[in-house]
């Protein structure tokens, strides 16, 4: 009797581990990362498969570290960007800017929010997820470039934190950006004209505080 109530508590850790795997709800997550154990599963929710758009035959795997997205791999095991939108990265998604050797990233546009219905869909795919076009986050060109700005490459995950606050709660946002790679002259000429700048606006409004201007 002992012997098959051991064999049954191992089928059931067994079983456990087996839907673990499928269910991927990590025990921890990273610091700062909340882990959602209430979501349905956003790689197949309400019947439908979630595929990746750039690459059908990837594997999609369920990430509940700081909400309830979709990560893709490839045989080798490698994440995929699924975005077919170059300057795009979805909420909670992570992606590597970069330019060639001996050029540096110089941030030209950036909107963390959501101005299109049909970018970056959540894969619950729900309306009340992407139904506002309106949605902007006044420190998205800012932010990106105190990240990359003079870099050859940087790594962005987006999230509501790294923008300050969350511009439009209840939707399923992403980053939009545009950039040029520079010379490293004309990298080091864009700061020293934006220090030029700050120091002169700093310096004008010590002089009204002071009665001088």
């Amino acid at each position: 009797m002992g012997s098959e109530k051991l064999l049954g508590s191992l089928l059931l850790i067994s079983l456990a581990v087996l839907c673990e795997g499928y269910l991927t709800i990590p025990h921890s997550c990273p610091p700062g990362k909340h882990v959602f154990t209430n979501c349905t599963d956003p790689c197949a929710f309400n019947g439908s498969i979630t595929l990746c758009e750039s690459k059908p035959d990837s594997q999609c795997v369920p990430d509940y570290c700081g909400a309830c997205v979709t990560r893709f791999y490839d045989d080798a095991g490698k994440e995929i960007r699924c975005e077919l939108e170059s300057g795009i990265i979805c909420e909670q998604k992570t992606h590597t800017i970069s330019c060639s050797s001996g050029l540096g990233i110089r941030m030209t546009e950036a909107n963390f929010g959501r101005t299109s219905k049909e970018k970056c869909r959540h894969p619950y795919n729900l309306e009340r997820l992407h139904n506002a076009t309106d949605c902007k986050s006044p420190h998205s060109l800012g932010v990106m470039q105190r990240l990359c700005d003079g870099r050859q490459s940087c790594t962005i995950t987006v999230e509501n934190e790294m923008f300050g606050a969350d511009p439009c709660h209840g939707i399923y946002k992403y980053l939009e950006f545009d950039f040029k790679c520079v010379s490293a002259k004309e990298v080091n000429s864009s700061q020293r004209n934006e220090g030029g700048l700050l120091f002169t606006i700093v310096l004008l409004l010590t002089w009204k505080a002071f009665g001088i201007f």
